[in-house]
């Protein structure tokens, strides 16, 4: 091969090892990227801070923005509530929010509606409320969860308790209701407990009636005739539509203590 000229030689080792020292001062771009973090949040953290408190600042009056404009809306629907036209209402409780009953005092808290495009409507009131009152009644019959429905008959049962309790019809047709149908046993039976408080009537007589030829729990039939027993203690007459029934219990009712009292409550009364 031809000799290379020296010169050339010379030239590419001068251009190899400047290419050398290029690449060798190139700086990699992790730590670029380092350096730029650092300068950001360590050289200037004032700026950093400040525009963080910016960012905290803005959520929290977006906040109370969109929570205050969204009290004022169920505070206005509140007010649309019509206690002259309950049934515009009473059927669409879509939730219900009762305080520890151990606990007197505090305001029992209904939502209405909700449901299908509407807006929900928030109310609050005490027990003797009657729009509260109606509430609860209206979720004894229609909602599923047997612990809720305890908790309604135990604050309508604290209610009927006070001087001021003005039985309503609502209630007292919701009570009578779930005295008879409810599935579940303990519901009937303090259904039951708070028919007992209400001034006794044909309605209420003819409930006991129904309990006590019809339910399949001996417990419930012993407390409806004790019911029925009640009333000669209060001073009202059994009547003979009471002794009737009695008279079929007295022969032919599975439990003993029941045909026992039907046929103490029949002598009772001749």
């Amino acid at each position: 091969p031809e000799e290379v000229d020296e010169k050339l030689l010379v030239s590419a080792r001068n251009n190899l090892m400047r290419s050398i020292r290029n690449e060798a001062s190139k700086e990699p771009v992790k730590n670029k990227i380092t350096e730029w973090l650092k300068y950001i949040f360590v050289a200037n953290y004032k700026l950093s801070f400040g525009s963080l408190a910016l960012v905290v600042v803005g959520v929290f009056v977006g906040y109370f923005l969109f929570y205050s404009s969204t009290t004022q809306q169920i505070a206005t629907n509140s007010k649309s509530v019509d206690l002259d036209n309950p049934s515009s209402y009473e059927t669409t409780v879509s939730n219900i929010r009762i305080p520890n009953p151990f606990l007197k005092g505090g305001d029992i808290e209904v939502i209405f509606g909700g449901t299908g495009g509407t807006s929900p409507i928030s109310y609050k009131g005490s027990a003797d409320d009657p729009i509260i009152q109606r509430a609860l009644a209206t979720t004894l019959i229609s909602h599923e969860n047997p612990g809720l429905k305890l908790r309604t008959v135990n604050t309508l049962a604290s209610s009927a308790e006070s001087d001021q309790f003005v039985p309503d019809p609502k209630v007292k047709s919701a009570l009578i209701t779930a005295m008879k149908n409810d599935k579940n046993p303990a519901v009937r039976r303090e259904a039951l407990n708070v028919l007992m408080k209400f001034s006794f009537d044909q309605e209420i007589r003819d409930a006991y009636l129904y309990v006590l030829s019809n339910d399949s729990n001996s417990g419930l039939r012993v407390a409806a005739i004790n019911a029925l027993a009640n009333l000669k203690v209060q001073g009202n007459s059994l009547d003979d539509k009471i002794i009737n029934v009695l008279n079929k219990k007295a022969e032919s009712d599975q439990n003993d203590f029941i045909r026992l009292r039907a046929a103490s409550l029949i002598k009772e009364v001749k």
